[in-house]
C-alpha cells in the first residue's frame, strides 16, 4: 500500500505518512523518516525527540481505531486523549487568529517535528477531517489510511487486498 492515497488533502500528507509508518522502538527508523521528509535534524536530535514522537504515534493510532467502528470508545481512548493534551501543553501549542480571523495553531519551537505533526492532527480534528484517518479493519494489516470516499465509509486500506481477503474469508465461513 502506498504511503499516500489519492484524495488526501496535501496539508495532511505529513500526518498520513507519519501514521502509516511503523516506528516501534526504533529511533533510527524515526530519524530515517525525518530525513526522507526533509526535516533538518541530526541523529542526536531525532533520538531526543523519538519518545514524544512515539507517544504521539501510539495515541493517534489508538484514536484512529475507532473511526471504522471496529472499536468503541475505551479506556485506551481516554489515555490517548490525555497523552495528546500532555504533548500539546509540553509543546506549548496555542491558538491564534490569522489575518482572515481563522483560528490556527502554533508552537514556539516550530522546528520540533513531533510538535508540527501534533499541530497537523489537531488541525484535522478542528476541521472535522480527523474521522477520515482510519486503521484498516483487517487484523493482520492495521495500516493507517485516509478515507477520501464521499461517505467516509471505507474500512480497509485497499479493497483489492485486505477487503478482498476479508470478503473471501467470510464467504468460505458461510459457504
Amino acid at each position: 500500500m502506498p504511503e499516500h492515497r489519492d484524495g488526501t488533502p496535501p496539508a495532511f500528507r505529513e500526518l498520513e505518512s507519519f501514521l502509516w509508518h511503523d516506528f516501534e522502538d526504533r529511533p533510527a527508523v524515526w530519524h530515517g523518516w525525518l530525513q526522507h521528509r526533509n526535516y533538518r535534524t541530526s541523529e542526536a536530535a531525532a533520538s531526543a525527540s523519538f519518545a514524544d514522537a512515539r507517544r504521539l504515534h501510539v495515541a493517534l493510532r489508538t484514536l484512529q481505531a475507532a473511526h471504522n467502528d471496529q472499536e468503541r470508545a475505551t479506556r485506551d481512548d481516554i489515555c490517548a486523549r490525555g497523552t495528546l493534551n500532555q504533548l500539546t501543553e509540553q509543546s506549548r501549542i496555542r491558538p491564534f487568529l490569522d489575518v482572515d480571523g481563522i483560528v490556527c495553531l502554533t508552537a514556539p519551537d516550530v522546528d520540533e517535528p513531533a510538535a508540527l505533526l501534533l499541530i497537523e492532527a489537531l488541525e484535522a480534528m478542528r476541521l472535522g477531517l480527523w474521522r477520515r484517518f482510519k486503521l484498516c479493519r483487517e487484523a493482520t494489516c492495521r495500516a493507517s489510511f485516509y478515507d477520501a470516499s464521499k461517505a467516509a465509509g471505507k474500512v480497509w486500506c485497499e479493497m483489492t487486498t485486505c477487503g478482498s481477503r476479508n470478503k473471501m474469508r467470510r464467504y468460505r465461513a458461510h459457504g
